[in-house]
C-alpha cells in the first residue's frame, strides 16, 4: 500500500482551502448571529454576488493560460452604463432612446466580445505584456463612460432587465414570508456548469490547460497558443458584459463607477478557489467554493454590522491568503516535478562511469 506524505495531504487541503473557509465561516457567522442560518439569508447569499460569480468565471479561464484580464471590471461598468443610458428615459439620466430590451443586451454582449478580442489581439499580435496593458485599458476604458453623458447614472431599466436581474422563477413561503429563488441564481449555476463541462472535457479545455502549463510545449503539440489566448479574453470579454446585465438588472440602475474595485474580489475569489497566477492549475469547481466563500464573508458581515474598516481588513486579508497559498502550491508543484525527473535518472547517484575512466587511467599509467 503507498504511503500517502505529509506534504501531499497539505496540498490536497491547501488546493480546496475555498470550501474548508466556506464551512468556518458559516460556523462562525452562525455562533455570531442567529440570523444567518435563515432561508432568507441563505437565499440571498448567491444574488448578491451572481455578478461578481461570472467575472470570476471569465477571469478563471484566462487565468488558467497564465495570463491575467484586469479590464474586466471596467467593461462590466463601461457596458452596464451604456445600457442604463440606452434604456432610461432622459427624466431618469438616459439618452431617451429606450432602445428595446433584447437589442441592448445584443449591443452589451458584441461590446463585450469585440473589447476581449481587441485585447487578446494587443497581448497575441502585438506582443505586449499582459499585465500591464490590462491594467492600462482598466483606466483607459474607465474614462469613457464620462464621455457618453453629463448624467451621473441612469434608472428605470425597465422589467426584462429588472427581471434578469433581480426577478424571481419561483416563491417560497418561510415563517409566513415569501422569499424569492432568484434569475441571477440560475444565470451563475449555467454558466459556471458551462465553463465547467468545456474547460474540463473538451480539447478546447485542454489546450487551455496545456497553454498556462507550458506554451512552448503546447506549442511543439501542434496547438496555436495565440488562438487560445484570444480566444480566452473574448470569452472573458462576454462574461464581464453578462455580469453588467446582471447587476444593472439587480440595481435597476447603473452609473459611472458601477463595478469600481471589483477587479480584486475577482483575483481573490479565483486564486482561493485554486486557479493558480502561473497558469496550467485549477478548476472552476473551486473558483465556485472561492465566490460562494465571498458571498458567505459579503452576507456575514453585513449582518454582523461590522465597521467598514474591518470589511476592508478581512478582504485584504483573504487576498494576501490567496496570493500566499499560490506560492505555496507553486513551490509544492515544482519541487514534486523536479524530484519525479530526478527519480528517472542515475545522474549523481549510480552514474559509474567517471569511476571506471579514472581506473582505466591509472592502469595505463602504471
Amino acid at each position: 500500500m503507498q504511503k500517502i506524505s505529509f506534504s501531499k495531504i497539505l496540498f490536497t487541503l491547501l488546493d480546496n482551502i475555498a470550501w474548508l473557509l466556506l464551512i468556518m465561516s458559516i460556523i462562525i457567522f452562525s455562533i455570531i448571529s442567529n440570523k444567518f442560518l435563515t432561508t432568507r439569508t441563505l437565499f440571498s447569499i448567491i444574488p448578491r454576488v451572481a455578478a461578481l460569480g461570472i467575472l470570476v468565471v471569465g477571469q478563471s479561464i484566462v487565468m488558467l493560460t497564465g495570463h491575467m484580464d484586469l479590464t474586466s471590471e471596467s467593461v462590466l461598468g463601461l457596458t452596464a452604463f451604456s445600457a442604463a443610458l440606452m434604456l432610461a428615459s432622459p427624466d431618469m439620466g438616459g439618452w431617451g432612446t429606450m432602445l428595446p430590451p433584447l437589442l441592448v443586451i445584443s449591443i452589451m454582449l458584441v461590446t463585450g466580445a469585440a473589447i476581449g478580442a481587441f485585447n487578446g489581439f494587443m497581448i497575441t499580435k502585438m506582443n505586449l505584456n499582459h499585465l500591464v496593458y490590462t491594467i492600462t485599458m482598466l483606466m483607459a476604458l474607465r474614462g469613457i463612460p464620462y464621455l457618453l453623458s453629463n448624467a451621473t447614472s441612469a434608472s428605470q431599466l425597465g422589467n426584462v432587465f429588472s427581471w434578469l436581474g433581480g426577478g424571481n422563477i419561483f416563491i417560497v413561503m418561510s415563517n409566513g414570508k415569501p422569499i424569492g429563488f432568484q434569475v441571477s441564481i440560475v444565470f451563475l449555476l449555467i454558466v459556471f456548469a458551462i465553463a465547467f463541462i468545456v474547460t474540463k472535457y473538451t480539447q478546447f479545455g485542454r489546450n487551455i490547460y496545456a497553454v498556462g502549463a507550458s506554451r512552448d510545449a503546447a506549442e511543439a503539440a501542434g496547438i496555436n497558443p495565440k488562438k487560445i489566448i484570444m480566444a480566452v479574453y473574448i470569452i472573458s470579454g462576454v462574461c464581464s458584459a453578462v455580469a453588467a446585465l446582471l447587476i444593472a438588472g439587480r440595481m435597476n440602475s447603473a452609473t459611472m463607477k458601477t463595478g469600481v474595485g471589483w477587479i480584486f474580489f475577482v483575483q481573490a475569489a479565483a486564486i482561493v478557489g485554486g486557479v493558480s497566477l502561473k497558469g496550467g492549475r485549477g478548476n472552476l469547481i473551486g473558483a465556485f467554493g472561492g465566490v460562494l466563500l465571498w458571498g458567505v464573508l459579503d452576507t456575514g458581515l453585513f449582518i454582523s454590522r461590522a465597521s467598514p474598516w474591518t470589511i476592508d481588513a478581512i478582504r485584504g486579508g483573504i487576498l494576501l491568503l490567496a496570493v500566499l497559498l499560490d506560492a505555496i502550491k507553486v513551490r509544492y508543484v515544482h519541487r514534486k516535478a523536479y524530484e519525479s525527473v530526478m527519480e528517472c535518472t542515475d545522474i549523481g547517484l549510480n552514474d559509474t562511469s567517471y569511476i571506471s575512466r579514472a581506473a582505466g587511467m591509472r592502469g595505463t599509467n602504471t
